[in-house]
């Protein structure tokens, strides 16, 4: 008898315990299910970006910039904006992307440091008096940290942070129609005319990481459907840390324009 009742002891709070742990299992469940459910909204998001990789101010050795054109502007966006009141007033936007940072852009310079290539892929460095073709395809997956403010039924105004790991790398151009002194201003001239030019690839010494800033507005179309406007400054130059094959550093500065569409 005695060992009868102490089995259904035993039982009995190894029952308990099961429903115990379940019960706080499912109260677990509950409130993350919430969290994903309750004051947060989802968007999906086609941007077009415009800018480039730009030195912070014009360097002397860029005498006229003669033409630029952005290119492969198009990017997709998927992110999630939890509010932190009921009031819906402020909040924390984090979202992942994937974007182009790309450009196309011919400048006039003056004793511009460089480094070209020939056909057997041997590497000069020196400077150059001329004309110089840049392009830029850079594409990266970015993960936007951001503060979310609803300042009125129709305006949002946001800011934060951005991570971004490159992709697809590729930055090369060529230089035309100018002298090219090997390593020094004053050296051994080599004479670009008619079709000759003088090729660069830089594409592997493109940071894989980037680290910025981005802030901007955000109009409200209707319930659904919203614009917004924003511009993301690198706080990371584009190349590596030990690249030297420009004298200045150079930093993504793109604005971009959003069409987004929030899910019900």
């Amino acid at each position: 008898m005695k060992n009868n009742l102490k089995a259904i002891t035993i039982s009995f709070f190894f029952f308990y315990s099961l429903i115990s742990v379940a019960q706080e299992t499912e109260k677990k469940e509950s409130k993350s299910k919430s969290f994903f459910k309750e004051n947060i909204e989802y968007q999906a998001k086609l941007q077009l970006t415009l800018g480039g990789a730009s030195p912070l101010g014009i360097p002397a050795q860029i005498r006229k910039i003669e033409s630029f054109k952005p290119t492969n502007i198009f990017g997709i966006e998927a992110n999630a904006t939890k509010w932190i009141h009921n009031e819906h007033k402020y909040g924390i936007r984090v979202g992942l992307k994937i974007e182009s940072r790309a450009m196309k852009t011919q400048a006039e310079v003056k004793n511009y440091f460089t480094q070209i290539e020939d056909d057997s892929g041997a590497r000069t460095t020196g400077y150059f008096t001329g004309h110089v073709v840049t392009r830029a395809n850079n594409t990266y997956l970015t993960l936007p940290v951001l503060f979310v403010w609803n300042i009125s039924e129709k305006w949002n105004v946001y800011g934060g942070f951005y991570l971004s790991t490159a992709l697809n790398k590729s930055f090369d151009g060529y230089i035309y129609d100018g002298v090219f002194r090997e390593g020094t201003p004053i050296g051994e001239p080599a004479t670009f005319e008619g079709d000759a030019i003088g090729i660069y690839d830089f594409s592997n010494d493109v940071s894989t990481f980037q680290f910025g800033e981005q802030i901007g507005i955000e109009y409200k179309i209707n319930s659904q459907f919203s614009l917004s406007l924003d511009g993301s400054f690198a706080n990371t130059p584009v190349f590596k840390k030990d690249f030297e094959a420009i004298s200045f550093k150079m930093y993504n500065i793109f604005g971009n324009l959003g069409f987004a569409y929030k899910f019900l």
